[in-house]
């Protein structure tokens, strides 16, 4: 079964008189545990697809499957609670809170759940040993580097277990080496079976990726994947 399913998906904004079609009809299916970067120039229609696929907003018209369900007409609240349990978000400026701890920052997605503190903490504790930040857990973002605080983020995107992590232009605001060592950071989880969306103009990022989706005016122009 597919992780998501999109048929004939269009969204469409009006403004003033003028109609704009963000999404013209798009078809995608996204299997469980793949890796898949979404290229295109500004106005191509990959961050309205960004938005649809994290509960952002909704589409115009179209059919949408997530794990099965159908969710392209669900409401606000409805979105909230996706978001919230199912999709795991990485920005490209962190959002990290700065008056919080790192292990502080990463228990946040959990920290309105049923489980007790004591779960939630060790839920945190795997997240940051997964990225390699235990040793950094107790520092405040300032005293991070911009690479460990994208790892930081990546570790609260992680910790819910989430069906989907989706990066948006993650490796936006790191140096070259430290872009290397977060895309293969995203590699090592793909290799564990975790989905990535990573949406992106960098076609370095995107070679990371075993499937390249690009988009143009609205519409997905080439799809391709790479032999594993």
């Amino acid at each position: 079964m597919p992780l998501v399913e999109f048929e004939n998906l269009s969204k469409i904004y009006r403004m003033g008189d003028e109609t704009v079609r963000a999404l013209d009809g798009v078809g995608l299916r996204i299997d469980p545990g793949e890796f898949v970067a979404i290229l295109g120039p500004s106005g191509s229609g990959k961050s309205t697809l960004m938005h649809i696929l994290g509960f952002m907003d909704s589409p115009s018209g179209g059919r949408l499957q997530f794990e099965g369900n159908e969710v392209g007409r669900i409401s606000r609240a409805h979105r909230s609670w996706y978001r919230a349990n199912r999709i795991g978000f990485v920005f490209q400026a962190f959002n990290l809170l700065p008056r919080l701890t790192v292990a502080d920052n990463v228990v946040l997605p959990i920290v309105y759940s049923r489980s007790g503190i004591r779960d939630r903490n060790a839920r945190a504790a795997t997240a940051l040993e997964r990225v390699g930040m235990t040793h950094r857990a107790t520092h405040i973002p300032s005293q991070l580097s911009g690479g460990e605080r994208q790892r930081a983020a990546i570790a609260r995107a992680i910790v819910n277990t989430p069906s989907l992590i989706l990066a948006d232009e993650p490796t936006g605001n790191l140096d070259s080496r430290n872009v290397d060592r977060i895309m293969e950071l995203f590699t090592g989880l793909s290799a564990e079976g975790q989905t990535i969306v990573v949406v992106t103009h960098d076609e370095h990022v995107a070679g990371f990726a075993r499937r390249t989706i690009r988009m143009c005016d609205g519409r997905i122009s080439e799809d391709t994947s790479r032999p594993v």
